[in-house]
């Protein structure tokens, strides 16, 4: 039997960078536990993107390829953020699957290029011809070579008070997509650490998101709660993550804990179920 539907692997798109501004921020969360029943789990809801983050957790690459797989044919655009600038690492993540990189701890535009450099293959940039997985198993390697260029997503951080000084020459590097904010390293930058307001930080990302407009790019944040996420989103910004696994399993947990104890001291109101309706309804006569 035979389909005219191509394999997930051979279906190559850039909905997160052609994403526009009156749909609203791209959505998504960081992964840190390297578990593919959880990547899985974000590809059927509807979340935009995730990042499988490298740098700060014990992920492997295999624990990527697993976590890639696991997200085949969803609508969830997988985003690795590599350990550190390294051409092999960024060639590695594409290589075997990932719509794009994130690149942590971009200073200048000397860095952004050797990112941009990486994504992209000769004559844009110098990334290497190794594409595994990233073709289809070699299924369509003239295909993947046509377009990656153009789908491939570089996003490159923003973490330090010498990166938003610089903002606006990294976001006119040619290759660079989004410029993403690192909002914790940026604040321990500014001489605040765990402080995620203020002066200071308003400055940076006003300065970034003028720099990515002025350029045509995207700018991206990571914000570290709801409010903050809903302050992004009315100032902006094109791609937002609220949070990792571990911290939103924890706050349900905590409110759901929380709303039962509550029940405890004073009895919740009966849940009511559709087969209890129906019972009730049935001893009334009534159907």
């Amino acid at each position: 039997m035979t389909t005219d539907t191509p394999h997930p692997l051979l279906r190559h798109d850039d909905a997160l960078r052609r994403r526009r501004s009156g749909e609203g921020p791209a959505l998504g969360i960081f992964l840190v536990t390297a578990n593919s029943m959880l990547a899985e789990l974000c590809g059927t809801v509807p979340l935009d993107w995730v990042v499988l983050d490298m740098e700060a957790s014990p992920m492997t690459k295999h624990d990527a390829l697993h976590m890639l797989q696991a997200l085949s044919g969803s609508d969830c655009t997988p985003i690795v953020r590599v350990p550190y600038l390294d051409h092999h690492l960024i060639e590695h993540a594409l290589d075997v699957g990932a719509a794009g990189v994130m690149v942590p701890k971009v200073d200048d535009a000397r860095a952004a290029a050797a990112a941009a450099a990486a994504c992209r293959f000769p004559p844009e940039g110098s990334r290497g011809l190794n594409p595994v997985r990233a073709s289809g198993y070699f299924s369509d390697v003239p295909g993947y070579l046509a377009q990656a260029n153009r789908t491939t997503v570089c996003m490159v951080q923003i973490e330090s008070a010498e990166a938003v000084a610089n903002a606006a020459a990294i976001a006119a590097v040619e290759g660079v997509d989004t410029l993403f904010m690192g909002m914790g390293d940026l604040a321990c930058s500014l001489g605040q650490p765990g402080v995620l307001t203020g002066p200071a930080i308003d400055a940076a990302r006003a300065e970034v998101l003028a720099a990515a407009r002025a350029h045509g790019k995207q700018a991206g944040i990571f914000a570290y709660g709801p409010d903050l996420a809903e302050q992004y989103t009315q100032e902006g910004f094109d791609v937002i993550a609220f949070g990792n696994e571990v911290k939103l399993l924890r706050d349900s947990l905590i409110g759901g804990v929380a709303a039962l104890r509550a029940c405890v001291q004073e009895p919740c109101p009966p849940v009511r179920t559709a087969a209890g309706d129906v019972a009730e309804r049935a001893a009334a006569g009534r159907t």
